[in-house]
């Protein structure tokens, strides 16, 4: 019995022992009054009945109340209660009138984070919070859960309320909270649950409600007997319907029986069946108006695999339909016009193929005919270098010089045919080079000066001081320019005299614009005439008695030229009095310490009697060769034919082979790549030189597919032969012909040929500006590598990085190093001394690192002045990929 149940007995036996004892007490005065003998009357009889009823009475409540109090049955119901209490889900706090709690079930108790028996006894705020934040010490009473109960007595519901847990973890819950009766201050009983799952659901399904609303299609849901019960409000603008006017609905009444009766079948046939449904239909909007619609019907399944649900998913495709139906006709009046067009493509493909048909009979005739000419000349040009070292009457030596210039002029109009035809085929190049305008002009009189005293004509200079000391573009092609000029100038004037002008038209800090002028007295043009001056193979007497001979092509290619070079060239004349050529060109101007190009005359020092195979099949050519090659101290070997070179190289060794390329027979291709694949030691790296008469850039790559390292034309120089040999051989001697000690030296081969690069990539300088520099950045270190390498014994790694070197270097046309990493090659297969092949390709990839570093070679120019030795040879090699 506890307290409460214990003060209640109390104060209700205490009442009754009143009432008895106020009873008896008037019972007793009553007696007093009336004498000690008398009896009781009526009146002291009611009072004492009286009293003793009440007594009973209180002893009767307050049995009664005892009785409940400590009844069996109510005893016994505690403990079905209690586990009643313990079993449920929910959360169950009783606290008293404090706020103590003084009843937690185990749900409260794992809810709130606690272990069991701890909640009791406690501040119900202490242990339960709720709201936003878990510190809730700033929280008032009135805040709390149970004020309302507590105040008023009334019961409080929440849903969705925030409480923390005493691990400081939160979650969603909903909670009752009632005042328990009785007392001046009753107590409360609280119950929650938690229902953070079902928050979650919730908020899933909100959020797939707003996604179902906000898409753009019409989205229709239908109970299992067919009937809309939900609608979005993509489908009620599309329709143009309200959401009430379409509840109820079968969804196929929202389409038309008429247009599509077939699809319709179909779809009632997969909606009896529960499958799945697709396809394009015609419906009608509320105004009657027709849409085309792609229709999207699937079941949806309920808990026991049966079908509970339909969704529609309508598609609103009329704008699309239009749309195909425009695309159509479009594709309709397309193809029209393509067969329009592949009618004028065929005719424009045979038109094609007889210009390609002509281009390459014109490519073909001009490279026989240079090989044609060149070939017989080549033994003229050679006999007259070696018949001009002989002891010769002054009438041979006048001889001599006629048949030297006539092998020029001949040599000069092959070379303007070709030039011509690089120009139209746009393979011709511009360089730009720092260089002296006095220069370029110097030697132009020094070539013309001696045949304009034979003729009797003044032929003098006028240079304008003002012209910058140097200058950047391409003296070449300026150089060929004028010698043009000049060279018809003194074929057009009998008497009188030829003056050469350079002025300078503008400047600024950084160009300047040059006016040449070549003013001669001779016979003068026509006006009429002057207008055809500049086109291709036209001369103005062509007839069979005219004075003058000529290809037509001088002037053409000067034209050519100065547009290449962004000049413009006329002519000013009067028959008669003399003719004006004039053109005007803008240059760079270089600075004061800028390498300068010139040419300059070669020394010559004899080779150290390397071993050269010379294959030629014209007697002529091979007596020219063979007397310049042994006079310039080589051991020649001569082969007729490409079957008979083959065999030499197999049975003998050789230091470099000169390969013609047209020969009866076997050809020098076909021999070159059968030399490679001799397999006998050296041939792979075996120099072979193509010595032809061949010129066109074609013949040139034709020659570094085959497997050659570079090409000399036809017809050569004894400067230009020499100087493309020492590219492939270590170098001539010192010792001198004949004895005598020699101290010029000779010409030294470019490290990097600038020009023969670009031609080699195809003619785009920026793809050759852009390898040289990552060859610069990548390749500094390759020797140091190849080193490495060996002294790791990892030899086939050393001969990978020496390979890469030779086919970049072949590449870019860095010739010396593409021999030295040749031979650097072969030595590491075995086949020479490694550490001084090594130390040669070290200080050679040294070089040609810092003739890269060194010069401004975005020019795209040589990296060292351009000898006459190279001239004319073609010292590019084939890239060893």
């Amino acid at each position: 019995m506890n307290a409460e149940r214990s003060l209640k007995i109390t104060i209700t036996s205490t009442l009754a022992l009143v009432i008895l004892q106020g009873g008896l007490t008037c019972l007793i005065l009553e007696n007093m009054r009336g004498g000690a003998g008398g009896g009781l009357d009526l009146r002291q009889s009611a009072l004492l009945l009286i009293a003793v009823a009440c007594t009973v009475f209180g002893w009767f409540l307050a049995w009664h109340y005892t009785a409940r109090r400590d009844d069996p049955g109510a005893e016994e119901g505690g403990p079905h209660a209690a586990l009643l209490l313990q079993s449920v889900e929910e959360g169950v706090v009783s606290v008293d009138g404090a706020g103590y709690v003084t009843f937690a079930n185990q749900a409260a108790h794992e809810l709130l984070g606690y272990r069991e028996g701890e909640l009791a006894g406690r501040d119900l705020r202490e242990v339960m919070h709720h709201g936003r934040t878990l510190d809730c010490t700033s929280c008032g009473k009135q805040s709390c859960l149970l004020h309302p109960a507590f105040i008023g007595g009334r019961r409080q519901r929440s849903r969705n309320e925030l409480l923390w847990r005493n691990n400081g973890s939160s979650f969603s819950a909903d909670f009752s909270c009632s005042a328990l009766a009785g007392g001046s201050r009753p107590g409360a009983v609280l119950t929650f649950r938690d229902v953070s799952a079902r928050r979650e659901v919730e908020e899933r399904l909100r959020l797939q409600g707003a996604a179902l609303e906000a898409a753009m299609n019409g989205i229709i849901i239908a109970n299992r007997q067919e009937r809309i019960i939900w609608v979005n409000q993509a489908l009620c603008r599309i329709l143009g319907c309200t959401p009430e006017q379409l509840l109820g609905k079968d969804p196929q009444s929202l389409f038309s029986s008429e247009r599509d009766p077939e699809l319709l079948a179909e779809l009632a046939e997969s909606l009896e069946a529960r499958r799945p449904w697709q396809g394009e239909l015609v419906g009608h909007r509320g105004d009657g108006t027709a849409l085309d619609q792609e229709v999207t019907v699937a079941p949806v399944l309920d808990e026991t695999g049966g079908v509970g649900n339909f969704v529609w998913i309508l598609l609103d495709i009329s704008r699309r339909k239009r749309s195909e139906a425009a695309l159509q006709e479009s594709t309709r009046l397309q193809e029209e016009a393509n067969r329009q067009l592949v009618r004028t493509v065929q005719r424009a493909n045979e038109l094609a193929v007889k210009s390609a048909r002509a281009s390459a009979a014109k490519s073909e005739f001009l490279a026989n005919m240079s090989h044609e000419i060149r070939t017989p000349m080549n033994a003229i040009v050679g006999a007259g270098h070696l018949l001009r070292e002989t002891e010769l009457s002054p009438r041979q030596g006048e001889y001599l010089q006629t048949l030297m210039v006539s092998a020029d002029l001949l040599l000069g109009i092959i070379n303007d045919v070709l030039d011509f035809s690089k120009i139209e085929a746009g393979k011709l190049m511009i360089g730009q080079v720092t260089f002296a305008v006095r220069a370029v002009v110097d030697e132009l009189l020094a070539v013309y000066a001696h045949r304009a005293r034979q003729q009797g004509i003044d032929l003098h200079v006028e240079l304008d001081s003002q012209i910058p000391d140097l200058i950047t573009g391409d003296p070449m092609r300026l150089a060929q320019i004028l010698n043009n000029l000049l060279s018809n100038a003194l074929k057009f004037t009998r008497h009188g005299s030829v003056q050469l002008a350079v002025k300078l038209a503008r400047k600024d800090a950084g160009s300047a614009e040059l006016i040449f002028a070549v003013r001669d007295s001779g016979i003068g043009i026509l006006a009429e005439d002057q207008a055809q001056l500049f086109q291709a193979f036209t001369q103005l007497d062509g007839s069979i008695t005219r004075s003058h001979s000529g290809t037509g092509l001088g002037l053409a290619i000067c034209k050519r030229l100065t547009t290449m070079m962004k000049g413009e060239i006329w002519c000013e004349s009067i028959p008669g009095l003399g003719s004006t050529f004039s053109f005007w060109l803008p240059f760079g101007i270089a600075a004061a310490d800028s390498r300068v190009e010139r040419k300059k005359e070669a020394g010559f020092t004899p080779f150290r009697q390397q071993r050269v195979l010379l294959v030629e099949d014209n007697p002529f050519n091979q007596k020219v060769a063979l007397a310049l090659l042994e006079r310039g101290g080589l051991q020649v070997t001569v082969a007729g034919n490409g079957a008979e070179a083959v065999e030499l190289v197999r049975a003998k060794e050789f230091d470099l082979v000169l390969m013609d390329v047209r020969m009866p027979g076997m050809d020098g291709l076909t021999a070159t790549r059968e030399i490679r694949a001799l397999g006998k030691p050296g041939t792979e790296s075996l120099p072979i030189l193509a010595v032809s008469a061949n010129a066109m850039d074609q013949d040139v790559a034709a020659s570094l597919e085959a497997g050659m390292d570079g090409h000399i034309a036809k017809p050569f120089t004894p400067d230009s032969l020499y100087g493309a040999i020492a590219a492939w051989l270590n170098g001539p001697g010192s010792a001198a012909a004949g004895g005598r000690e020699q101290v010029e030296e000779r010409p030294q081969v470019a490290k990097v040929d600038f020009e023969t690069g670009v031609r080699q990539t195809g003619g785009d300088r920026k793809l050759y500006r852009d390898l040289l520099r990552q060859f610069e950045r990548e390749y500094q270190d390759q020797g140091g590598e190849v080193e490495r390498e060996l002294r790791a014994g990892n030899r086939e790694e050393a001969s990978r990085l020496a390979h890469s070197v030779k086919g970049i270097a072949g590449v870019l046309a860095a010739l010396p190093l593409h021999g030295a990493a040749q031979r650097l090659e072969t030595a590491l297969k075995g086949e020479g001394d490694v550490t001084a092949v090594l130390s040669d390709f070290r200080e050679e990839l040294k070089a040609t690192i810092a003739c890269l570093q060194a010069e401004g070679w975005q020019n795209l120019t040589s990296s060292n002045p351009r000898q006459p030795a190279e001239a004319t040879g073609n010292g590019s090699s084939r890239a060893n990929a």
